[in-house]
């Protein structure tokens, strides 16, 4: 039942976000945008993953980590260093 009222949110904020700017194609551009790069931070975190085996350093792959450091970019990627080794002690 959480995940049924969580998708009929998404969906609602997707149709008033439509209605507001008039537009069909920006809300699903940005979507669009939002999911690749979702992927490009989570093939990045990927390769992190993999060179920090030898040092035994892994940041998780979910989704939240991913989107920052794809959004982001290189500085999202040193912030969730930072946050492991600093905050959660990594």
């Amino acid at each position: 039942m959480e995940l049924q009222w969580w998708m009929a949110a998404a969906v609602a904020g997707v149709v008033i976000f439509m209605v507001v700017s008039r537009s069909l194609t920006k809300p699903i551009r940005w979507i669009w945008y939002s999911l690749v790069y979702t992927a490009v931070g989570a093939v990045v975190l990927f390769l992190l993953n993999l060179a920090g085996e030898w040092i035994n350093f892994r940041i998780p792959v979910n989704p939240v980590t991913s989107l920052i450091t794809g959004l982001l970019g290189l500085p999202g990627l040193v912030c969730l260093i930072v946050v492991k080794v600093f905050l959660i002690g990594g």
